[in-house]
């Protein structure tokens, strides 16, 4: 197959060069110089392309958040890149468990981490990780504000604690801490016990008690007022029961010495709400922009934190 290609690439220029004896004459040069000459003759009958940019040398934008359901990561990711690769050489990488997240933390160079807040605060204050190439950059901001609270919202009908579900986003090991936050007087073996039903996002967790799949959901105020104006017959049917102190909302972490590179990750983030694929792809966590962290504060992560590591959460509404 090759040497018919050959034959006929040279029929096809012996035909051109008869009419330019001076450019024959090169080309027997070239090949008693070059033996391999033919060979490259052969390969360049064909277009040369660019050598594509290899997914495995993105800088990796790593996320993980307990408080949003994992089964939106693929959507998150397809949001974020549609931002991000047109912004240069940068995609997101979604982690499924905290255990993975942190590995990622410990090994990986020359990156950036999206977390919780409090997420952050436990792995600042922990001795296994070097917080001297970590280096906090962003903390998200919603409604111009960066913090929120988590609400427990319950149907009317149904403020009975025992056998109760409850509707949450995210990971149910997540909503156990929140709910153990919010009601402290309560045991251990008292929370274990109620049943909690994962779902998308906040405002889904009080659909499902308005489809009667849930009798309460542990959901944020923004959520609440949504369904106010979506839902009215549900919006009289439910009653806070109680909210959280004031969380935190998710930040961006660096770990890179390299000056250049964390200049143009700063660059490309700051401007995502500035760019229609940039506000899409920060609403998915429930963000309207990033906020830049005090330079001073950000050398030491371990002074930042005012709150329990224990508390924390996340509104991901979009």
């Amino acid at each position: 197959m090759r040497s018919q290609k050959t034959l006929n690439y040279w029929q096809n220029t012996s035909a051109y060069f008869k009419k330019s004896p001076l450019r024959l004459s090169l080309i027997i040069c070239c090949a008693f110089i070059c033996p391999n000459f033919v060979l490259h003759a052969d390969t360049t009958a064909a277009p040369v392309l660019a050598k594509p940019h290899q997914t495995s040398s993105r800088t990796k934008v790593y996320f993980y958040n307990p408080e949003i359901n994992i089964a939106r990561n693929l959507v998150l990711k397809n949001a974020w890149d549609n931002y991000l690769y047109e912004m240069g050489y940068y995609e997101l990488q979604p982690v499924d468990n905290g255990e993975s997240f942190t590995k990622l933390i410990h090994q990986e160079k020359d990156t950036a981490f999206i977390m919780a807040e409090w997420l952050y605060a436990s792995l600042s204050s922990s001795s296994e990780i070097d917080k001297q190439h970590l280096e906090l950059a962003f903390v998200g901001v919603k409604n111009g504000s960066d913090t929120y609270r988590k609400i427990l919202v319950a149907n009317k009908s149904s403020l009975n604690f025992e056998n109760v579900t409850i509707a949450s986003s995210g990971s149910k090991e997540r909503a156990r801490k929140v709910l153990s936050s919010i009601y402290p007087e309560y045991s251990t073996q008292q929370l274990e016990s109620m049943k909690v039903l994962s779902v998308p996002k906040d405002i889904d967790a009080l659909m499902a008690v308005g489809y009667g799949l849930a009798e309460m959901a542990l959901t944020t105020e923004v959520s609440l007022s949504k369904i106010a104006l979506l839902n009215e017959h549900l919006y009289k049917d439910l009653l806070v029961l109680r909210k959280s102190e004031p969380f935190k909302r998710s930040v961006l972490v660096l770990k890179s010495n390299n000056i250049e590179l964390k200049t143009a990750i700063v660059n490309v983030l700051s401007n995502m709400n500035q760019h229609p694929k940039g506000q899409q792809a920060m609403s998915l966590l429930g963000l309207d922009e990033w906020k830049s962290v005090d330079k001073k504060i950000a050398k030491l992560p371990e002074n930042l934190i005012n709150i329990s590591n224990s508390d924390g959460g996340q509104s991901n509404d979009n």
